[in-house]
């Protein structure tokens, strides 16, 4: 992680703080494990509620997904159903 956009996180609330740290985490996890990965699939966090969180958000996809050369991010519409079946 770039010590540039750890200065950029000095302005977030002590939550998007934790939040970033986890994408920082997850990045790391999914970096290591899929370095030989032609693609990576990623469930879509949803997005924030109100409209204030929106350039978090995307700062928390980029940070999820740096280093990762194809991510495909899917994001279900909440609806779906799992059975034994499917």
């Amino acid at each position: 992680m770039p010590v540039e956009r750890i200065g950029e996180w000095e302005n977030l609330s002590q939550v998007d703080v934790r939040r970033m740290h986890t994408a920082m985490r997850l990045n790391e996890v999914i970096t290591k494990k899929s370095k030989e990965a032609k693609l990576v699939l990623l469930n879509m966090p949803g997005p924030p509620k109100n409209r204030v969180g929106n350039e978090n958000y995307m700062e928390f996809l980029e940070v999820l997904t740096e280093g990762l050369n194809r991510v495909l991010l899917v994001r279900g519409g909440g609806r779906e159903v799992i059975t034994i079946y499917s």
